[in-house]
């Protein structure tokens, strides 16, 4: 429920522009502490809209259209609920709380993106080493002034006018612009064919420092999206194998405080308890290598316990309830490493995107005066 007429949020015109730019988290909105003239709201972007035309086969709704991966998909819950008691490999629980089918297995235009984003990249690839190597990237071509170094920085430079076009169909939402998740196969195909161009354009020879830091942006550009990339394919996967039910990121951050305060109350009065707490049980259960072990072997967290409690059960200890202590402290410690690895996975989903970011927009700033320079000295 928020308020019918919201009130509008007092700030310079300043501070709303570097807001654009800020990459912290943002700002939960208030709490709504008013009772009247409330209204009950949800997703709308696709009410009114063009985007569900009469008379067509298929509806594409904006939320659909605009997930990025294609994970999301509107469904009729009796269809696809009666269905999915039959799946292989689901996870089904009742009417409304299903897991684990993959709707987007045959994904066909997905698959023919992958292919000619492939093709596209070796047959750039080849034909620009084998004309370098041919003419030189400074041999004129055919009696004129086009060379492979002037061919392939303008190649290369369309290359990332269309790769930029993914941050501007990212803002449509009220229009059909067709699924994202295509959108940013393209993006990243041809990103990595504008790359190797312009990675060949400069040849062993990067130029002068603006030059030079141009190269090395771009460079950067490219390794923190590959990156990013890597990270979307292999850390779902590692989470999934270890969360057991999912989790959101703020429930997995206020389980790790609540178990770092259980360990934290835990009465150390007995000497040999606290001896092993501080010594044995922080050395084994907090360090690097068992936070490693959660991505490795990815063992159920019950069989993580058990294993836990099973190595310190055998330790002496002359007092039952310090024993008790010492099993709940083992369960705290093995738990809030499990919690620990999936909030790194979650913030590993993230990681990437700042640099990458940053990275691109020093490029294009440097890119802009490379062609100035480029320009001046070629009219001169």
């Amino acid at each position: 429920m928020v308020p019918r007429k919201p009130q509008k949020p007092v700030g310079s015109f300043v501070s709303s522009l570097l807001s654009w730019f800020s990459l912290a988290q943002p700002k939960l909105p208030t709490e709504v502490t008013q009772t009247e003239d409330l209204l009950a709201v949800k997703c709308n972007l696709c009410n009114n809209t063009p985007l569900n035309p009469k008379g067509r086969r298929k509806q594409a709704f904006s939320c659909e259209e605009n997930c990025p991966t294609g994970a999301l998909l509107r469904v009729n819950p009796r269809d696809y609920f009666d269905g999915a008691k039959g799946a292989l490999g689901l996870i089904y629980r009742d009417q409304t709380h299903a897991i684990g089918r993959n709707i987007h297995k045959r994904d066909w235009p997905a698959r023919l993106y992958h292919f000619v984003g492939i093709v596209a990249l070796l047959v750039f690839t080849a034909a620009t080493l084998w004309a370098a190597r041919t003419y030189t990237l400074d041999g004129r071509l055919f009696n004129s002034w086009l060379t492979v170094r002037w061919i392939t920085g303008i190649v290369g430079l369309f290359g990332i006018a269309a790769v930029m076009t993914y941050s501007a169909r990212k803002q449509v939402y009220r229009r059909r612009a067709g699924p994202l998740r295509y959108w940013l196969l393209m993006h990243v195909y041809v990103g990595v064919i504008a790359g190797v161009l312009l990675l060949l354009h400069g040849g062993r020879n990067s130029g002068g420092l603006v030059t030079s830091m141009l190269m090395l942006s771009f460079d950067l550009v490219i390794v923190s999206g590959l990156f990013g990339i890597a990270c979307y394919l292999i850390v779902p996967r590692i989470m999934t194998s270890i969360e057991g039910d999912p989790l959101l990121f703020e429930d997995l951050t206020s389980r790790r405080q609540e178990l770092n305060d259980t360990l934290a109350s835990i009465d150390t009065s007995d000497a040999e308890l606290r001896q092993l707490i501080e010594g044995k049980l922080r050395r084994r259960f907090l360090s690097l290598s068992y936070l490693a072990r959660q991505f490795t072997r990815r063992e159920p967290l019950s069989a993580l316990l058990a294993e836990a409690r099973e190595e310190f059960e055998k330790v002496p200890l002359s007092n039952a309830g310090a024993r008790r202590q010492l099993i709940d402290a083992v369960e705290t410690a093995a738990t809030l490493r499990r919690v620990d690895a999936l909030i790194y996975l979650h913030q590993l989903l993230k990681l990437w995107l700042a640099p990458h970011v940053i990275s691109s927009a020093i490029m294009l700033v440097l890119m802009v005066v490379h062609i100035i320079q480029v320009i001046f000295f070629a009219v001169r």
